[in-house]
């Protein structure tokens, strides 16, 4: 059963501002719209930043290439968040590593964004450490360790595009409230490629 407008409201009122940014930037696309409208109006009375609303909007909106690239240009200049070089463009690439103890084996996936001289170094590092470490568990070290080589080295492939990937486009999908309310703050926006979560 749905909250009613007023459990809404007691709730929205009861976050503190960072929480309700949170929601709005991140988790609009997923609540109703009378819930939405009810958002927008607990930042309005809180008198919280416009670009919150804005966020809010830019994830109801449809998203088309030309959109999508112009949020993907927001992050793609901004400094590795590994080494800080500007020299080349950020991408994101999937890093897979596994690690085995005869019974027990942990296969771990991981998102980077970063320039793709660091993304290969994390790529060549979970391959590296998988090749020997994944092994030793049975069954699953026999299995997991040639899945996550086969990752990383598709995954590095896909590093030095001229263009963001598909993987990079879908981050910043996922992003898009974020980067809507936070354009004009590199502060922020560099804080949402250094903590992905």
């Amino acid at each position: 059963m749905e909250p009613s407008l007023d459990q809404l409201r007691k709730n929205y009122e009861r976050f503190d501002d960072n929480k309700l940014t949170r929601i709005a930037t991140e988790e609009a696309a997923g609540l109703r719209p009378e819930a939405v409208d009810l958002l927008k109006q607990v930042i309005k009375e809180r008198g919280l930043s416009g670009s919150i609303i804005k966020g809010i909007d830019a994830q109801l909106q449809e998203v088309d290439d030309r959109i999508l690239s112009e949020y993907a240009e927001l992050l793609r200049g901004l400094p590795c968040p590994l080494c800080k070089s500007t020299d080349e463009k950020l991408n994101a690439t999937m890093t897979g590593s596994v690690i085995s103890f005869i019974i027990m084996t942990n296969y771990q996936k991981e998102l980077k964004v970063a320039c793709p001289n660091c993304l290969d170094k994390a790529n060549d590092r979970a391959m590296i450490k998988s090749a020997l470490f994944g092994w030793w568990g049975f069954p699953w070290g026999i299995i997991r360790t040639p899945q996550a080589l086969l990752l990383n080295n598709k995954m590095k492939k896909q590093n030095r595009l001229s263009e963001p990937n598909d993987l990079f486009n879908a981050f910043v999908l996922g992003k898009i409230g974020r980067l809507e309310a936070n354009r004009n703050n590199p502060t922020e926006l560099q804080e949402i490629i250094e903590h992905i979560r």
